[in-house]
């Protein structure tokens, strides 16, 4: 009996969790776009960046396609499959940003917590040889989507707005300036205190003449909803769509 009932379930049991493992397909479209405020770079700490990692397993996606339904993996569609094309003129047309990346296409999206990553590059070529924005994006999903962005937004910083915000101890400091050129009684060692203090506050990192800014703030989505991640200098909008419901 028991034998009978392996050979009936068995058989079951795979077909299940093949089914619960196997690639879902999705139609997936990003718009990624640039914050034009020139002082939206003051708004946090910036650690240096001057090279962009390489990812080996990430793909490119391939060049857009003239049939509206080819459905290749990660083949770019054209614009009639666009959902999201009056967002991107609304933001182009505002003026406060500017879109550097909008495409979609349709992948598997796997059951992993190290989805496949997808190579992207769009803007400018800046004096340094970096584009505007670089890096890559991924889709994976558990009980939900997950969308995982690794990307690097570059940008000129004009030489007057280098300007750095001000640490705690920075008006102190010139609090204690201004008393010790207001004072030759100072000793040598409050000189020195004085001068170690100043010193310490204005090692705050100077803005470089090109800052690169990192943003892989992974975000828990649901299909068929728009969904919008926030950063000082970019924006990103998702929408990801089922193939079924296409």
């Amino acid at each position: 009996m028991k034998i009978m009932l392996k050979a009936i379930f068995l058989p079951l049991l795979f077909i299940f969790s093949s089914s619960a493992f196997s690639d879902s397909w999705y139609k997936i479209e990003v718009i990624i776009f640039a914050n034009n405020d020139p002082m939206a770079i003051h708004e946090e700490f910036w650690p240096e960046i001057n090279e962009i990692p390489v990812n080996d397993r990430a793909v490119e996606l391939k060049g857009q396609s003239n049939d509206s339904d080819d459905l290749t993996a990660y083949q770019s569609l054209p614009n009639s499959r666009h959902e999201l094309n009056s967002a991107k003129s609304s933001l182009n047309n505002s003026g406060d940003y500017r879109v550097l990346f909008h495409k979609a296409w349709v992948q598997p999206v796997s059951r992993t917590q190290n989805p496949r990553p997808i190579k992207i590059s769009a803007g400018r070529v800046l004096d340094n040889g970096m584009q505007e924005l670089e890096g890559h994006i991924a889709v994976g999903r558990g009980r939900y989507l997950h969308f995982r962005p690794d990307l690097y937004i570059s940008q000129p910083v004009a030489p007057n707005n280098k300007a750095t915000p001000l640490t705690k101890e920075e008006p102190q400091a010139q609090a204690m300036l201004t008393m010790q050129g207001e004072s030759d009684t100072a000793t040598e060692t409050e000189a020195q205190a004085i001068q170690s203090l100043a010193e310490t506050t204005s090692a705050f990192p100077v803005i470089p003449e090109i800052l690169t800014a990192h943003q892989n703030q992974a975000r828990r989505m649901k299909s068929e909803e728009l969904h919008y991640i926030d950063h000082p200098l970019m924006g990103i909008l998702v929408e990801i769509i089922p193939l079924e419901t296409e």
